[in-house]
């Protein structure tokens, strides 16, 4: 890796524009397409921490660390909340059903999936490890 940052922040909503801007100031000047993708990625899993982890704000950590490489991030994200795959069964979205037969939820994992060249999850002690590595156009 060319260069990586890693920061903990409390896993509470208030913290959020402090994540994205560490998130965003790591990878200052690269691609504007990868940028979207990483902000999607740290979005969904952030706010899942908070809602589906954790149920709330709460001052368990969350560690970010981002690693630029040329047209290459990776994003580690760890969390202290209940063990939790997000990747394990990930839906493909009918695009032809109403939105009515639509499931609530789950698609912001399955854009991660669909726009990341790799996405892993471990569970380490008492963290979720996620990876996620993200390419240029």
């Amino acid at each position: 890796m060319r260069s990586t940052r890693t920061q903990t922040f409390h896993a509470r909503r208030g913290q959020w524009p402090d994540v994205l801007a560490f998130v965003e100031s790591a990878v200052e000047g690269m691609d504007d397409r990868l940028v979207t993708k990483l902000r999607l990625a740290i979005e969904e899993l952030f706010l899942n921490t908070l809602t589906h982890g954790h149920g709330g704000d709460t001052d368990a950590p969350v560690e970010v660390t981002v690693g630029v490489d040329d047209d290459r991030v990776v994003l580690s994200y760890v969390d202290a909340a209940p063990p939790f795959d997000p990747f394990a069964a990930v839906e493909i979205p009918d695009p032809a059903a109403s939105l009515e037969a639509r499931s609530v939820g789950r698609l912001g994992v399955f854009l991660i999936t669909a726009l990341a060249a790799r996405c892993d999850y471990a569970r380490t002690g008492d963290r979720n490890r996620i990876t996620v590595e993200l390419r240029g156009a």
